[in-house]
């Protein structure tokens, strides 16, 4: 143990054994990305400038069509002596200002900004000079303009113009082209630098990487001989001296296991086995409990039927001809005796639910729901209730299941009203991912949260019975019927405001099985 533990301080980290072999590719990644971002910015660098010149080319570009958009405008007032003609003028001189404003701060060389200032000086003269002398003149006379027109001042000096903007094209041009090879330039560096740099950090990666995993491989197949031998149960075997730090310490730990496996091994069988008797047990337990409270609440039901029976004729024959106490007495036993008969009807119910056969069938809810109601007709006439049935669906599921189920939401959604407010049962349907949700809802009594599990226990009852008649299982009659179907049953519900119940069922029936 002492020199496997040696072994394994002298052994070079995981970490080294991955990283070390790839110093050298990563750091010429890093030297070309210095490269390729250095060229990038270069590269941007003269983009603007290719950009900054092309605005300024469009703007001397804009000032020639503004100079003969003026001009144009002049002389058709001159010729027409129409003053349609003069809003092109003036748009035209307006626009020229605005751009030798904005080609004024674009401008990168004092002699662009001279020669500018040279159009801008020529085209103002022109206009105080000719434009606007030959306007004033054209609206008294057409051939004095006409003379005025003719003597060429106005023509020379935006002929003057035109040719200054000519040569501010002409240097601008050469200084785009100028941006641009250098652009084209630093791109075709920046490639070739970025193609050699790649290739060479690849076939770098690719040697170092194909190293670093014959390494890892070979110590991982090792390792890995070893731990299906330990877990095929050969105990006795022990993991080779590994060349990594990491998986020599891994192996010592598959070396320390391989002892504790085999006896944790044998607790776990022996655990195994004392669950599946403990729960072949609770099986026939259960079993037997079903079995009993089957029989139990079967065979009860001949003596209490005759009990009933010779009360009612105690009742009828001898009404009124003993004392009043009597009388109480007989009603006492004939009363108890209708709860017992009721107690032992929902415990064979309960009974019958657990061990009913899963067969299925398509059951239309909404058909099975219409006849709940009218089989409870008389309850519902007699409270005043009202009962809506909103669209249901159609499902394969088990008919009886269902009709429990339905018929005890609904009967208690009718019982538990509210003093004085006639029922209102709403049920519903909604559809979710895998499964229909049905909802039935009422304006009753409502249940407080603390009891909204208690609910669904056999014989569990929140009220006295000279307030609302049951037995207390027809609510776990229900939840066993849900779960039966592979559904379950849960209520949302306020005090004093109603409650509603959800009944989710599968779209497909539940598995095939033995009863619960």
């Amino acid at each position: 143990m002492s020199d496997a533990a040696t072994h394994s301080r002298a052994a070079p980290s995981l970490r080294q054994v991955l990283l070390r072999p790839f110093a050298l590719p990563f750091a010429l990644l890093l030297g070309v990305g210095g490269l390729v971002a250095y060229g990038v910015n270069q590269n941007d660098e003269a983009l603007h400038q290719v950009l900054d010149a092309q605005t300024r080319l469009q703007l001397i570009t804009d000032l020639a069509q503004q100079v003969s958009t003026i001009e144009n405008g002049q002389r058709g007032f001159v010729i027409t002596g129409q003053d349609d003609f003069l809003q092109p003028y003036e748009d035209g001189k307006l626009a020229f200002q605005a751009d030798v404003f904005a080609l004024h701060d674009l401008s990168v060389t004092p002699q662009q900004r001279s020669n500018l200032g040279r159009v801008q000086a020529i085209v103002a003269r022109w206009d105080e000079e000719s434009a606007q002398p030959e306007i004033r003149v054209r609206r008294d006379s057409l051939e004095r303009a006409a003379a005025r027109v003719s003597n060429g001042v106005g023509r020379t000096l935006l002929n003057d113009a035109r040719a200054v903007l000519d040569v501010m094209a002409t240097n601008e041009t050469m200084r785009l082209n100028t941006a641009a090879d250098q652009s084209r330039t630093l791109l075709s560096r920046v490639r070739w630098v970025s193609v050699g740099g790649l290739l060479l950090s690849i076939a770098l990666l690719i040697l170092t990487a194909y190293r670093v995993t014959r390494t890892v491989s070979r110590t991982v197949l090792n390792l890995n001989g070893a731990a299906q031998a330990i877990a095929q149960g050969d105990y006795a075997r022990r993991t080779p001296p590994m060349p990594v730090r990491e998986f020599a310490q891994l192996g010592a730990q598959f070396d320390a296991m391989a002892g504790a496996v085999q006896e944790r091994e044998g607790q776990l069988r022996a655990t195994a086995e004392a669950l599946q008797a403990s729960n072949t047990h609770l099986e026939r337990s259960n079993r037997e409990l079903e079995q009993f409270a089957y029989v139990a609440s079967h065979d009860l039901q001949e003596p209490l039927r005759t009990i009933g029976s010779y009360t009612e004729l105690l009742a009828r024959r001898y009404q009124g001809q003993l004392d009043e106490r009597a009388d109480q007495y007989i009603a006492f036993t004939t009363s108890a005796t209708l709860r017992m008969k009721t107690l032992i009807q929902d415990l064979l119910a309960y009974s019958r639910v657990r061990k009913a056969p899963r067969t299925t069938q398509d059951v239309n809810l909404q058909g099975l729901a219409r006849d709940i109601v009218t089989d409870l007709s008389v309850q519902i006439e007699g409270s005043g209730a009202q009962v809506d049935i909103g669209p249901l669906p159609t499902l394969r599921s088990n008919p009886d299941l269902l009709r429990h189920a339905l018929q005890n939401l609904i009967g208690n959604a009718l019982k538990f009203q509210r003093p004085g407010v006639p029922p209102l049962v709403r049920v519903s349907a909604e559809r979710e991912a895998q499964r229909w949700v049905i909802h039935v809802q009422d304006n009753g009594i409502g249940i407080a949260p603390e009891y909204h599990e208690r609910i669904f226990g056999v014989f569990q009852r929140l009220h006295g019975m000279d307030e609302y008649t049951g037995s207390g299982i027809g609510l776990a009659v229900t939840r066993s019927a849900a779960e039966q179907l592979g559904g379950d049953l849960w209520l949302d519900s306020t005090p004093g405001q109603g409650s509603t119940f959800h009944l989710a069922l599968p779209l497909t029936p539940a598995p095939t099985g033995d009863p619960l």
